[in-house]
């Protein structure tokens, strides 16, 4: 049986194991969050700026490269706009054959270049929404951010004061996204932590509490199994001492009066009388040698005398009488405590007893060996075997011997099985540890 301290630490490694689990993912998917919200903030702020700052300062010159309109957003821009995370600003018109033009960027050299823009920009640019998405500086237009790390666009369409649709582009520093995620995170992490470890703390002592619990509901099971099978054991010997004492001391003494009866008659010439006396003499004498031998598996004095080996072969001798070919391979040297032997010693008899009331076998064969600490009994017979659970078979029919012998075993820490097969015989195996 597992201790109560054990059980408890196995919880505790268990608990502790989901809520690093738990953590983790939380903490994965809060970072996930963090970085979403921090791309999200990118939009809002370059959806502000294109309303604020730069709408405000466009002019349709700038359409035809007029300086004085470039200037003009050079003012609100440069130094201003392109400053600590956001390095770069586009402004984009379309062209022909489905280019794109710069007409406006803080990096002059742009202007005026003719580039075919990515397929997510033309959809925002189509569908009138703001998108955002990692720079990939491979791209031609892209040549003057090289060396500045991961960037992260984001892009929106606006128009010039006489309608025409252009796509405002920025360009920011994803490290400065992941940094502001990685402050989300950092404030967000320690709710989390403390909430699995507050839940830890209230597990614990209901841990502790439960394990305590059914700590003392196996112990007060094994109790009162033991004390079934020391009740048993108790009527079973009174039993045996009121038949020995009684029945069959009566009978033998009505034996001896049969003989005496006997030999009377046969004295005073009455023969036929004299062999119906020794028949019934003969009849009580087999009465007799039955309720001895019922004696014995009710109480085997063998076992307490002279051990379990001697009280085993006593369990197989009458089984010769029954035509049955009983072997039993024991150590000679097995030494056990009383307890023990006495639940191999009911296992066996039960065993042995269905197998002379039900299974119609004709060779039986009990085996006790010594296995890394356990006490290993095997009783197999070729009997006629049969289908299913032994253990349900058994209380659905009404028999509970074998269930009461799994108690039995299970309350000395070991183990009781059952198997059969129909046609194939039966084997029951148990498994108690040796003291």
């Amino acid at each position: 049986m597992v201790s109560t301290g054990r059980a408890v630490m196995r919880f505790v490694v268990a608990s502790l194991v989901v809520e690093l689990v738990l953590g983790l993912g939380g903490g994965i998917a809060s970072r996930q969050a963090a970085r979403d919200e921090s791309i999200h903030d990118a939009r809002r702020v370059t959806k502000v700026l294109a309303r604020a700052v730069v709408m405000p300062n466009l002019g349709d010159g700038l359409l035809e490269g007029d300086p004085r309109a470039i200037r003009r957003l050079d003012r609100v821009i440069v130094g201003r706009v392109t400053a600590r995370s956001l390095v770069r600003v586009k402004l984009w018109a379309a062209g022909g054959d489905g280019l794109f033009r710069v007409v406006y960027s803080d990096e002059h050299r742009l202007i005026g270049s003719v580039y075919s823009l990515a397929n997510d920009e033309e959809q925002a640019l189509r569908e009138n929404r703001v998108d955002a998405d990692l720079s990939d500086a491979s791209r031609p237009e892209n040549q003057f951010e090289r060396g500045r790390g991961q960037l992260l666009e984001v892009y929106l369409p606006i128009r010039t004061p006489s309608g025409t649709k252009l796509l405002f582009e920025t360009y920011s520093r994803y490290s400065a996204v992941t940094a502001r995620a990685g402050r989300i995170w950092r404030q967000f992490i320690p709710i989390t932590l403390g909430a699995l470890l507050a839940l830890q703390l209230v597990q614990l002592p209901l841990g502790w509490s439960l394990a305590r619990r059914l700590d003392g509901s196996l112990r007060e099971r094994e109790r009162l199994v033991q004390r079934v099978g020391e009740a048993s054991d108790v009527e079973r010997r009174r039993i045996a001492s009121d038949l020995h004492d009684g029945v069959v001391q009566d009978l033998a003494a009505t034996s001896f009066a049969l003989v005496g009866a006997a030999e009377h008659a046969s004295r005073a010439g009455d023969a036929p009388q004299a062999v119906v006396l020794r028949d019934a003499g003969d009849t009580i004498r087999g009465s007799i040698r039955s309720l001895r031998t019922m004696l014995v598996e009710i109480y085997p004095p063998s076992l307490q005398r002279a051990g379990l080996p001697a009280a085993l072969h006593d369990l197989l001798a009458p089984l010769k009488n029954r035509d049955i070919v009983a072997t039993l391979a024991i150590p000679n040297e097995i030494p056990v405590d009383r307890h023990t032997a006495e639940v191999v010693f009911r296992v066996a008899q039960e065993a042995l007893r269905n197998a002379v009331a039900h299974s119609k076998a004709t060779s039986v064969q009990l085996a006790i060996s010594l296995d890394h600490g356990l006490l290993v009994l095997i009783v197999t017979d070729n009997g006629i075997g049969f289908e299913g659970d032994a253990m349900a078979t058994a209380v659905a029919g009404g028999h509970v011997g074998l269930p009461l012998l799994r108690d039995l075993a299970h309350a000395a820490g070991g183990t009781l099985d059952v198997t059969s097969t129909p046609g194939a015989g039966t084997r029951v195996r148990l498994e108690v540890p040796h003291r």
